[in-house]
């Protein structure tokens, strides 16, 4: 795996790695991270890959991980 490129982003660091069949993105926020692997086949190369992450992608998976954030407080919370 080899990191081909970055999207700046102010809330989350995004990355796109590529494999030997696959391009894998990686979001991370904070302590947690999302990962998406697309097919080199159907990705359309790295410009492909760059459109595919658009704002209303973006907008979900920030979506998800304010999901993942209440749940592992809530997880945190039955600890204590």
């Amino acid at each position: 795996m080899r990191v081909v490129d970055t999207i700046a982003h102010p809330n989350m660091r995004i990355i796109i790695y590529t494999l030997e069949k696959h391009f894998y993105v990686e979001f991370e926020a904070g302590p947690m991270k999302q990962g998406f692997r697309f097919s080199k086949e159907s990705a359309g190369g790295l410009e492909g890959i760059k459109k595919m992450m658009d704002s209303s992608f973006i907008s979900e998976v920030e979506t998800r991980f304010h999901a993942m954030y209440l749940q592992a407080k809530n997880a945190t919370a039955k600890m204590s």
